[in-house]
């Protein structure tokens, strides 16, 4: 049976605003894989408005890029690279995007992440 990864199905699964997170990952991959390591990038996507990226078999320094680039995405437009912020739409869906992309996309939104979890915190429903 040939299973294939995510990553070798359908690539990156982001929008482009992100691919300067990804592209410095990749590329460092390439360069260790070339030099005889053995990393899989096994999928790149959004998850909860977040950058999310898995590897099999990556040093600590491959997963400290990782670490970085998914801590930026939170502030960046997936979708065209502008500054943004985590937004939850009226459907309960999270989305990095800025007000210009949200817009053209129709998304109306009923809050920040932010301000849901302050909620939640103040409620009692999240730790501290």
């Amino acid at each position: 049976m040939d299973l294939s990864t995510p990553f070798e199905l359908f690539g990156v699964e982001v929008d482009k605003g992100w691919w300067p997170l990804v592209e410095p990952i990749y590329n460092r991959i390439q360069e260790l894989n070339k030099a005889g390591s053995h990393i899989e990038i096994v999928q790149v996507k959004e998850k909860w408005g977040d950058l999310c990226v898995y590897v099999s078999g990556a040093p600590e320094e491959i997963h400290d890029m990782i670490r970085e680039a998914e801590k930026k995405s939170v502030h960046i437009c997936e979708h065209c690279g502008k500054p943004a912020e985590r937004v939850i739409s009226e459907h309960s869906w999270i989305y990095t995007l800025c007000p210009d992309c949200l817009r053209e996309r129709g998304i109306k939104v009923s809050g920040t992440v932010e301000e849901f979890n302050r909620r939640m915190k103040e409620a009692g429903e999240l730790p501290m």
